[in-house]
């Protein structure tokens, strides 16, 4: 391989990990819009088939079926459409063809004059690359102030 070739090689696959992070953020994005605007299927696509969610390690669901179920739970039901997710910001290791994005939840929530933050949440999320796009595999959310919360964020380190 020459060093032209090399050189391309190099700067596509920056450009390609470049395209990977940009895809990844707009995954974790996307769950808050695709929650707060109450769409099962937004929600749902962007889990894969075989995702596990562990939220405060009370709820739990398994595969994109269930992760769909988060639009139309009660608790969802109840504070739409008056919550608005913000996600991020992200820290996000690459380990292949997965990434591991680390970062906040914090869930507002509109009662009648007045907007309080409803949940603040670190969050872990675990994305494979398949069939081109990026899919959370594996979702665990803690709330702040438990006792396992800033292990999780150390993990993302």
């Amino acid at each position: 391989m020459t060093d032209t070739q090399a050189l391309l090689a190099e700067a596509l696959a920056r450009i390609q990990r470049l395209e990977d992070e940009a895809a990844v953020r707009n995954v974790l994005s996307s769950y808050g819009l695709g929650t707060d605007g109450g769409s099962e299927d937004a929600t749902g696509n962007i889990f894969a088939e075989d995702c596990h969610i562990d939220i405060d390690g009370v709820a739990f669901m398994e595969g994109r079926q269930q992760a769909r179920g988060i639009v139309t739970s009660p608790l969802h039901q109840e504070i739409m459409p008056n919550s608005a997710h913000i996600m991020g910001p992200f820290h996000i290791k690459w380990e292949g063809e997965t990434a591991i994005a680390t970062g906040y939840a914090t869930v507002y929530l509109r009662e009648g004059d007045a907007v309080k933050i409803w949940r603040q949440s670190y969050g872990r999320w675990e994305l494979v690359k398949r069939d081109g796009r990026w899919q959370v595999l594996r979702r665990t959310s803690r709330s702040t102030g438990r006792d396992d919360c800033q292990e999780l964020l150390l993990r993302g380190l």
